[in-house]
């Protein structure tokens, strides 16, 4: 097969949670632990969370109910003075992840050094290129595809939101210059993004309030 290439952008969460727990500015409580990643992963590689910083996570589905049922253990967690990492969706996520997933991803992708967020910027080992043995593939290789960086906007804020210090509806440009229709920051862009969630969901958009 010479006709298929990967362009690489997979990332890692681990030490993207890390770095965003080692920030001097948190402001986050606890964390939904997202269900589609830990069904490769399991839950173990989060145990640091609540061992070295105190923080619950809870291991989300993605129907509503499991949504609500996450939200409320973790809740559940904060009263009790509990940091622990639960798993809601146990009819998907195995505590030690799926092995051949697992062996899969190892013998097809390799760490890189670093890898660059929008809005939280370069983080160590955080993302994964095509190993070597399959650089047949690597679309980065074939097309000798240029390292371009494009910084996102100075007024996006993004990063702030990722870390809690601003609720998404707080940004300079929530709901007027970025829109799910002409977003400017990464949590509009993706309907998953926290930001985007707000403006369909929250009930708030920047232009309604005083």
């Amino acid at each position: 097969i010479e006709n298929f290439s990967v362009f690489c952008n997979h990332i890692t969460i681990v030490p993207t949670i890390k770095a965003i727990l080692d920030s001097p500015d948190l402001h986050l409580d606890g964390f939904l632990g997202p269900g589609h990643v830990s069904m490769v992963i399991g839950t173990a590689p989060y145990e640091f969370i609540a061992n070295f910083y105190r923080r619950p996570m809870v291991v989300a589905g993605f129907e509503p109910l499991d949504v609500l049922q996450s939200i409320w253990m973790i809740l559940k967690q904060i009263k009790e003075g509990r940091a622990e990492i639960e798993n809601q969706y146990t009819r998907i996520v195995p505590e030690a992840g799926n092995d051949p997933a697992l062996a899969a991803v190892g013998k097809v992708y390799e760490l890189r050094e670093f890898f660059e967020w929008r809005g939280l910027g370069s983080i160590d080992h955080s993302g994964v290129r095509v190993r070597d043995e399959y650089a047949l593939f690597d679309a980065e290789r074939k097309f000798a595809i240029p390292n371009i960086k494009i910084a996102d906007p100075k007024s996006c804020q993004c990063g702030e939101v990722l870390k809690g210090v601003l609720k998404p509806w707080q940004c300079k440009v929530f709901g007027t210059l970025c829109t799910p229709e002409m977003p400017l920051g990464a949590l509009m862009v993706s309907p998953e993004g926290a930001c985007a969630a707000y403006y369909q969901y929250g009930g708030v958009k920047r232009q309604e309030r005083p």
